[in-house]
């Protein structure tokens, strides 16, 4: 049972940190959320070896840090795959609708991005986005507000209403 609860804990202060270094070096919740429940996976299944460690947390950012990088890899083998084939995948809507939410939000802080994608991207409410960030309500509602206020601002100068 204490084995359990020491796990739990570790689990609730990395997981929401390896989320965010997954969305700053991906560009993608779903991708960043995915590779931080493998890592946590793998933690899990080595508990009895990782609880020993001075640092669990510090292990787990290294699992994730491999597994970023392989992502990385299999998706540049698969760009390189596609070109050597001759094709160019079409561009449909929703992928021109992502290229420009990420040519948005990518000149954001680390965190009002990753709160922006939680909270349109996930649908994740305030509270679960504090939750899962370890921070109050009122941290994300003012993540949400600058971030806005941001990207209000950078789409009046594009269309010229400054």
């Amino acid at each position: 049972m204490a084995v359990e609860r020491e796990f739990e804990a570790v689990f609730r202060a990395t997981f929401p940190r390896l989320v965010s270094m997954g969305v700053v070096k991906t560009g993608r919740v779903d991708i960043a959320r995915e590779l931080a429940q493998e890592t946590m996976l793998r933690a899990h299944a080595r508990w009895d070896e990782i609880s020993g460690f001075e640092s669990p947390e510090a292990w787990c950012h290294v699992v994730m840090t491999n597994l970023l990088i392989d992502q990385h890899r299999t998706t540049v083998s698969e760009q390189r795959a596609v070109e050597r084939l001759g094709q160019q995948p079409e561009a449909t809507e929703s992928v021109l609708s992502l290229n420009r939410w990420n040519e948005l939000v990518a000149p954001l802080p680390d965190r009002q991005r990753l709160i922006l994608a939680l909270y349109y991207a996930q649908d994740c409410s305030v509270r679960e986005i504090a939750d899962l960030l370890g921070t109050t309500s009122g941290a994300v509602k003012t993540g949400l507000f600058k971030a806005r206020r941001t990207l209000r601002r950078r789409l009046a100068e594009e269309s010229g209403d400054e």
